[in-house]
Parts: C-alpha cells; structure tokens; sequence
C-alpha cells in the first residue's frame, strides 16, 4: 500500500530477525519514561524503550500487538524503526 499523509512506515526487528513491516496510523511504545503513542509527521525523535507492549494500528484500522524486550525507537521522516532485542506477537487482542 502506498505511503499517504495519514500513514507512516513501521519496521519492528529483534536481533534474531524481521517482526513487522508495513503502513501504520499509528503506534503506542512502552518508553522509558511512560507510553508513548507516535502518530504520522511526529518530529524525529529517538527513545529507548522498556519491555512492554507495541501495538500498532495498521492502515485498514486492524491492531496488531508485540510483547517486547528493551531496546530503542527512531522516527523521523515519517518512517518508525522499533529496534529491539526480542519480540512475540501478542496472545491477546489490544486493549485487553
């Protein structure tokens, strides 16, 4: 699906391998300091991240959740890199 301005490209990496890559709303990121939620043409920033949960709301509205390990996150020019050392997908549907 192409880019458009009300989507951002997300890639999640364990160091063991590729997670999730693809076209999001937006995602929620347990930070350092507190969750965190990054919506298309947030400012760059970079973040380190603790063990918790990603949840992503992909292009067509579908959530899609990942249990992960510490590790960091990077946006800028509407592209999310979620670095981390590793990652399942959830058991649980979002919001539970």
């Amino acid at each position: 699906m192409p880019a458009s301005s009300n989507t951002m490209q997300v890639n999640i990496v364990a160091t063991d391998r590729p997670v999730w890559s693809g076209q999001a709303r937006s995602v929620s990121i347990p930070a350092q300091q507190g969750a965190m939620g990054i919506l298309p043409n947030h400012e760059p920033i970079l973040s380190l991240i603790k063990k918790g949960t990603v949840t992503v709301i992909e292009a067509d509205g579908t959530s899609t959740s990942f249990d992960v390990d510490e590790g960091f996150i990077s946006f800028d020019s509407n592209k999310l890199t979620v670095a981390v050392e590793h990652s399942t997908k959830s058991q649980y549907p979002s919001g539970q």
